[in-house]
């Protein structure tokens, strides 16, 4: 990590590709370029709970289009990865297709056995279903860790002109434009 803190580059290199052959994150030279779009963090006004507890379907729409509005998006072209952000970004896509197929073969096959299996097997066969199901609904943290905003490090700003970079690598700042 490099003492830089968060730079901003202008959405335009991103989004035309004139991006560094460096990585952002370890400096490294990339081995890929990845398309990919980067949006802003929204911080919507309220209280979750309340909006869509007490107004339902309606709450839940007001929130999603607040969160339309509020959010800005980056089109990156060319983004350099690494050997280590490519490998990290696929170890954890690896570790959510597994769990995700793996749970939903238990939940799914559980089911099946169930349906053909005697009758006193069924607390076991329910047990197998629930943690199937559950590894299905955990697979979205290792999904999450490789999304390409956290492998890089980046995301859109706010007002939606800019991309932030959390940290970039002194190589990756050297063959900026305009540094």
């Amino acid at each position: 990590m490099s003492g830089f803190g968060v730079i901003e580059i202008a959405a335009e290199l991103a989004e035309r590709g004139h991006l560094p052959s460096h990585c952002s994150r370890h400096g490294r030279p990339a081995v890929k370029r990845a398309d990919f779009t980067l949006q802003s963090k929204v911080r919507l006004e309220g209280s979750r709970a309340r909006r869509v507890g007490v107004f339902g379907a309606l709450g839940m729409a007001e929130r999603l289009d607040q969160h339309a509005r509020t959010v800005r998006v980056t089109e990156v072209k060319g983004w350099p990865l690494c050997e280590v952000c490519t490998r990290t970004r696929t170890g954890w896509l690896s570790v959510a297709a597994i769990m995700f197929v793996g749970g939903l073969l238990l939940f799914v096959g559980s089911l099946i056995v169930g349906m053909l299996a005697e009758k006193g097997t069924m607390q076991e066969l329910a047990g197998v279903a629930m943690a199937g199901f559950a590894l299905t609904i955990l697979a979205a943290f290792p999904f999450s860790r490789a999304g390409m905003s956290r492998v890089i490090g980046a995301v859109t700003a706010p007002e939606g002109g800019t991309v932030l970079v959390n940290h970039p690598s002194p190589a990756f700042l050297a063959e900026l434009p305009d540094r």
